[in-house]
């Protein structure tokens, strides 16, 4: 150790330092009456060897009254305090001061040297990589504060935990999609569920086949876009929920970069310096401008609707090609024809889901960014935005409108964010615009951090309060628990407002709980519920439990050769538009015995054959 601080200063002149955002200190630390020095710049570096980890720090000011000869400039201290969550986490190395005639090559020379430039280091005893290194800085020339900087320094994550934050959560997201699709459909149905789909003239075709992934989609973009408000947010904050921004159409810089990227990460931690909350975001991700993001979000939608249909086809055509080659009946044809049209219409609902439910959120907040922009572009780019919000609006009316009037809200909106019971109800109808006010709040509102806050919170107590006036039509406790969990986390970032009398540790213990109510969450209510799902779905499938759906399932198995094939033959080979797909409508007694009396003449022909 002692090794390392004698040879301090070759570190220093060997590391190129990063910029690093810097703060006025508190007025009560803040003891100098009249200025001597003006900072104009603060530098830093951190790197990470096998014993120690080593904060860099470069502070550059111009003597304002006097020269830095004058007044012995170079022999003044930096003295640094680096804390995490209010505790100091290691020890300073010397200061080494230089005065300086300029900062610029080139620049005329005066002989009168005005500029100070002081270097220093700070060994920390951890790397610390998920937390925010609050650091004080302040100079101090013959017994004498003549400056104070903050700064919030927060080392980069990790190339492991980054891999994690990515992977867990997307990984939580797709079992819960097949928990409650898939394995849900064949565990009712008794059978392959694609087989099924194809022999079921019944099913809606508005219904998904995985059913909860949009559920928890919605969810972790509701994290990472809570964390892009224009909040003083804990810096480690920011570098977690930035790993969900792949839920948010944020992948890839481009295809539009204009050649320009935020560096991100830049000697060992997070470089940025913006105003609004998503531009942070956007220089924390080391992505393009906000413009730009724009452009790649709707190119990315564009790309997962192509990728939808394209995966919608693979088990349809699948089935039919291994059908074409077992049997080559004529009657075959008018088969493919009548469930081509309602395959057409399956692939036409799970695009309207993909745009006006599971990414309605992120593509809206990111349009009505850009008006903040309009300084800065042509008036028709503004228009574009606007535009794409007001269509996203219309069609999303009209789609509920459609949805309400038919009854088929359960079917469209099953296991989404918000309850899926048939209601005529305004109010109820009305909840499905939320995610529209919520991206207009978080990318409209941008210039308020306290407007974007409020706004949230009043979705939250909407929603929560159709829950309670509702609860007594059925179970909603899922729901409201969700609700709670972002009313809860919205509430708690009140501490991160830039006038907000916290203490900085406050804030990151803040941000702490924010995050273990997300991962609360994402464990017992997506997690948990899918594992028992699939462990029981297991278990079925090996014959060591039994549910009461096994019977109905027996009785609903769709026939598929010899005599039962003629007698669930549709008949009906008529085109069928689009909007003009039959409902799930309540199936009364008589229906229902007759349905009985069919299925079981459908079970004495396979008995007789």
């Amino acid at each position: 150790m002692l090794s390392t601080i004698v040879l301090w200063p070759l570190l220093l002149l060997s590391v190129q330092a990063a910029f690093v955002r810097r703060w006025e200190c508190d007025s009560s630390d803040q003891t100098v009456a009249d200025s001597l020095f003006q900072q104009l710049s603060l530098d830093g570096a951190l790197e990470s060897t096998e014993n120690t980890t080593t904060l860099s720090l470069k502070l550059i000011g111009e003597f304002m009254s006097q020269s830095c000869d004058a007044l012995d400039g170079a022999s003044a201290q930096m003295v640094v305090d680096t804390r995490v969550l209010g505790r100091s986490v290691g020890y300073q190395g010397r200061t080494m001061g230089t005065c300086a005639e300029s900062l610029y090559h080139g620049h005329p020379m005066t002989g009168l040297r005005q500029y100070g430039i002081y270097r220093t280091s700070y060994f920390l005893n951890h790397t610390y990589a998920l937390h925010t290194l609050d650091t004080t800085i302040r100079l101090q020339l013959n017994d004498s504060e003549i400056t104070c900087v903050a700064a919030h320094i927060t080392p980069y994550i990790g190339s492991v935990a980054s891999v994690l934050f990515k992977a867990v959560p997307f990984i939580i997201m797709v079992l819960f999609g097949a928990a409650t699709g898939p394995l849900r459909i064949r565990r009712t149905n008794g059978r392959s569920m694609f087989r099924y789909e194809l022999d079921d003239a019944s099913k809606d075709p508005a219904q998904s086949h995985v059913q909860g992934l949009g559920d928890c989609l919605q969810y972790l973009q509701f994290i990472f876009l809570s964390g892009s408000l224009t909040l003083s947010y804990p810096g480690f904050y920011q570098a977690i929920v930035s790993q969900l921004a792949w839920s948010s159409l944020i992948f890839k810089n481009w295809p539009v970069t204009h050649q320009f990227a935020y560096p991100g990460v830049m000697q060992g931690f997070y470089s940025t310096n913006s105003t609004w909350g998503l531009e942070e975001m956007s220089q924390v991700l080391g992505g393009t401008t906000m413009s730009d993001l724009w452009v790649n979000a709707i190119v990315n939608l564009t790309l997962v609707i192509l990728g939808t249909a394209v995966v919608m086809q693979i088990p349809f055509l699948s089935e039919w090609i291994s059908r074409s080659l077992r049997s080559r009946q004529p009657a075959e044809l008018s088969d493919f024809r009548t469930e081509s049209v309602t395959q057409f219409q399956r692939t036409g609902w799970s695009v309207i889901r993909t745009v006006l439910d599971r990414f309605l959120l992120p593509i809206v907040a990111y349009s009505s960014f850009q008006p903040l922009l309009a300084s800065w572009f042509p008036v028709y780019w503004t228009f574009m935005a606007v535009s794409f919000v007001s269509i996203l609006t219309v069609s999303l009316g009209l789609t509920v409108w459609y949805l309400a009037k038919n009854g088929r809200q359960s079917v469209f909106y099953r296991h989404s964010s918000f309850p899926s019971r048939q209601s005529g109800d305004w109010f109820a109808s009305a909840l499905y615009g939320v995610p529209i006010v919520r991206g207009v709040a978080i990318g409209g509102l941008q210039r308020s951090g306290l407007s974007q806050i409020l706004v949230l919170i009043a979705c939250e107590v909407l929603i929560l309060a159709y829950m309670l006036w509702n609860c007594r039509y059925g179970p909603v406790w899922r729901h409201t628990c969700f609700s709670v969990a972002r009313l809860a986390s919205i509430a708690m970032t009140c501490a991160f407002m830039p006038h907000a009398q916290v203490s900085e540790r406050s804030r990151g213990l803040m941000a702490y709980c924010i995050l273990l109510v997300h991962g609360g969450v994402l464990l017992f209510g997506f997690l948990g519920p899918c594992l028992v799902d699939i462990v029981r779905f297991c278990l079925r499938e090996m014959g060591l439990i039994t549910s009461p759906a096994d019977d109905f399932a027996q009785s609903n198995r769709a026939p598929v050769r010899g005599a039962t094939r003629s007698l669930t033959r549709r008949h009906n080979t008529d085109v069928i538009g689009f909007w003009d797909r039959p409902t799930l409508a309540t199936v009364d007694e008589k229906h229902l015995v007759y349905g009985a009396s069919r299925a079981s003449s459908c079970r004495s022909v396979q008995l007789f054959l």
